[in-house]
C-alpha cells in the first residue's frame, strides 16, 4: 500500500510537470524579463559605505578608584547613558546634519525631517555589553553610519565622535554648575528652616520645663521616678535614724572621761612639777588640816581658814563635775579625767549619722517639692507632649533633608572637581574610517539570488497558467477526474516535419535557457570588474 501511494504521488507530480511544460516558452520569457529588470535595478541601486569608530570609556582611572564609594561612579554611568540617548536625539541629529551639509537642498520642513529620519535610520551607537556581567555599564562604544558618499559617512562619524567625547564633558560641566547652584540655594533655604525649627524647639522646651520629654522620659515617667526615689530615700532615712538612735543610747550609757593616775604630792602645791587638780588639792589641804588639828584647836584661825578653803575646793569640784558631764574638757582636766577614745569614736559616728539624716531629709524635701510642682502641671502634659512631638517631627524632617542636600552638594562639588581632573578617560581605539568596498547592496549575492528568482518566477507563471487552462495529460488523470476506467490510450502519430520542428524548438529553448545562465555569469563578471575599478579610483 505504501509503494502504491508513493507511485501515485510520483505520477501526479509528473502530470503537473507535463502541464507546466506546455507553457515553457512563457516561463522562459518571464524568467528573462524578471532577471534583466532585477539585474538592472541592482546596478542602479547606489552604493552605501559604512564608516565606523570605536571609543573606550575608562571609568577605572586612579582618581575614580580613589573616589569610589561616594556616588561619583553612579553619576558617571548615568551620564554615559544620558549622552548615548542625547546623541540619537532629534536636536543632536539636526545639528550634525547642518554641520556635515546633509541639509543641502532640504528647504521645506518635510525635506529636513526626511534627512533627519534617514540619518537616524542609518546611524547607530552600539554599546558593548560584557556577556559575563550584563549589568555592568558598557565601556566600549561603536559609532556606525552608512551613506552613499564615503567621505561624508566618515565626516558624520567624526562629528558624532567629537560630540561624544568633547561635547559630553562640556555638557557635564555645565550641568554640574547648574546642579551646584541649585543645591546651594536649597541648602541655604533648608539651613534657614532648620535654624527656625531649632529656635522654636528651644523656646518650647524653656516654656514647658518638666513636661517636655527628654533623656529622663516624659512627665509621667519623671513623676514615677520621683516616687521611686522618695521610697528609696525614706528607706535610707529610716535606717540612718535607727543607727543614730542606737549610737545615742550607747553614748548615754557610756563614760565620756576616764580617771587618770594621781601623782605623788610635793610641797608648793605641785605634783611631779605639774599643777595639782582640784581633788588632789582637797586631799593635800585635808592632810594639812589633820596635822594642824593635832597641834591646834578647831577655833584656831589657820584651821578655820583651811576648813573654809577645803569647802570652797569641794564646791568648785562639784561645779567641775557638772561641767565635765556636759563635755567640758577643761573641767574634766581639772578633775584629773582624760577623754574616753571609745566615747569619742561613738560621738564621731553619731555626728556622721546626724549629717546623713539631715542630707536625706533635705533630698526628700527637694523631691517632694519637685513632685508637687510636676503634679500641678501634669494636666497639661498630653497637649504639651503632642505639640513637642509635632515640633520634633518637623525638626527631624528638616534636618534629614538638610543633611541629604548638604551631602549631595559635597558629592557634586567633588564630582565636578574629579571630572575636571580626569575621572573618566576617553580613548579613541579606532578613528573614523570606512572601507573602499561598499557594504550595500551586496550585488553578487543579489545577482545569484535574482537568477534563481527569475527561474522560480517563470515556473510560477507556467504553473498558474496550467491551473487556469487545465488539460488531461495522462490516462490516469482522466480516470481520476471522470471516475471511469480507462481501457487504453492511443499515441498521436506525428509527421516527420512536425518532429523536426519540435526538435528545433527544443534546441532553441535550450539556447535561450543557456543564454540566461550565460548572461547571469556575465553580469557577475561585470560586477566584479566594476568593483575593482571603483575601489582603485577611491584608493
Amino acid at each position: 500500500m505504501a509503494s502504491s501511494s508513493v507511485f501515485a504521488d510520483l505520477s501526479a507530480f509528473q502530470d503537473q510537470l507535463r502541464g507546466i511544460w506546455r507553457f515553457k516558452w512563457i516561463a522562459l520569457i518571464v524568467a528573462w524579463v524578471v532577471a534583466l529588470v532585477a539585474w538592472a535595478i541592482v546596478f542602479v541601486i547606489p552604493n552605501k559605505y559604512e564608516a565606523t569608530a570605536q571609543v573606550f570609556v575608562d571609568t577605572g582611572t586612579t582618581l575614580s578608584q580613589a573616589t569610589q564609594g561616594i556616588g561619583l561612579s553612579d553619576n558617571v554611568n548615568q551620564e554615559l547613558q544620558r549622552i548615548s540617548a542625547a546623541l540619537m536625539g532629534t536636536a543632536q541629529l539636526r545639528k550634525v546634519a547642518m554641520e556635515t551639509n546633509l541639509m543641502t537642498g532640504a528647504v521645506t520642513a518635510e525635506q529636513q525631517q526626511a534627512v533627519i529620519d534617514d540619518l537616524s535610520e542609518n546611524l547607530n551607537l552600539i554599546p558593548y555589553v560584557d556577556p559575563k556581567n550584563p549589568r555592568a555599564p558598557p565601556t566600549l562604544f561603536t559609532i556606525t553610519y552608512r551613506n552613499k558618499n564615503r567621505a561624508l559617512s566618515i565626516k558624520v562619524v567624526n562629528r558624532l565622535l567629537n560630540d561624544f567625547v568633547e561635547g559630553s564633558l562640556a555638557e557635564n560641566g555645565h550641568g554640574s554648575d547648574q546642579t551646584e547652584q541649585f543645591l546651594r540655594q536649597q541648602v541655604a533655604d533648608y539651613g534657614q528652616r532648620l535654624s527656625q525649627t531649632e529656635q522654636q524647639l528651644a523656646d518650647f522646651k524653656r516654656r514647658h520645663i518638666g513636661l517636655v520629654p527628654g533623656d529622663k522620659g516624659d512627665a509621667f515617667t519623671q513623676l514615677q521616678s520621683y516616687n521611686s526615689q522618695l521610697v528609696q530615700l525614706q528607706g535610707s532615712l529610716y535606717v540612718a535614724e535607727r543607727k543614730r538612735d542606737a549610737l545615742a543610747v550607747e553614748m548615754r550609757t557610756g563614760q565620756q572621761f576616764t580617771a587618770g593616775g594621781v601623782p605623788a604630792a610635793t610641797a608648793g602645791g605641785t605634783v611631779g612639777g605639774a599643777a595639782l587638780d582640784t581633788e588632789q588639792q582637797i586631799a593635800l589641804d585635808q592632810q594639812k588640816l589633820d596635822q594642824m588639828l593635832l597641834q591646834y584647836t578647831p577655833q584656831y584661825p589657820d584651821v578655820i581658814a583651811l576648813k573654809q578653803a577645803i569647802q570652797e575646793l569641794k564646791a568648785r569640784q562639784k561645779a567641775e563635775m557638772v561641767a565635765a558631764q556636759k563635755g567640758d574638757v577643761g573641767a574634766a582636766s581639772a578633775l584629773g579625767l582624760s577623754a574616753n577614745p571609745v566615747f569619742q569614736q561613738l560621738e564621731e559616728q553619731y555626728n556622721d549619722e546626724q549629717i546623713e539624716v539631715a542630707s536625706i531629709q533635705q533630698q526628700i524635701a527637694n523631691l517632694q517639692q519637685q513632685a508637687a510642682a510636676l503634679k500641678s502641671k501634669i494636666g497639661a502634659a498630653p497637649q504639651v507632649q503632642a505639640e513637642y512631638a509635632q515640633l520634633t517631627r518637623n525638626y527631624e524632617v528638616t534636618r534629614k533633608q538638610y543633611d541629604a542636600l548638604l551631602a549631595r552638594l559635597d558629592s557634586t562639588r567633588l564630582g565636578k572637581q574629579a571630572a575636571a581632573t580626569g575621572l573618566v578617560d576617553f580613548q579613541v581605539i579606532d578613528p573614523p574610517s570606512a572601507q573602499y568596498t561598499p557594504v550595500s547592496p551586496k550585488r553578487i549575492p543579489l545577482i545569484v539570488a535574482i537568477f534563481f528568482l527569475s527561474i522560480a518566477s517563470g515556473l510560477a507563471v507556467a504553473y498558474l497558467l496550467h491551473m487556469l487552462r487545465p488539460v488531461f495529460v495522462s490516462a490516469r488523470q482522466l480516470g481520476e477526474v471522470t471516475g471511469l476506467t480507462v481501457l487504453g490510450a492511443v499515441n498521436m502519430a506525428w509527421a516527420d516535419r512536425y518532429r523536426t520542428e519540435t526538435r528545433r524548438n527544443s534546441v532553441r529553448y535550450a539556447y535561450w535557457a543557456a543564454g540566461l545562465l550565460i548572461v547571469g555569469v556575465a553580469v557577475l563578471l561585470l560586477q566584479g570588474y566594476i568593483s575593482n575599478v571603483v575601489g582603485e579610483l577611491l584608493a
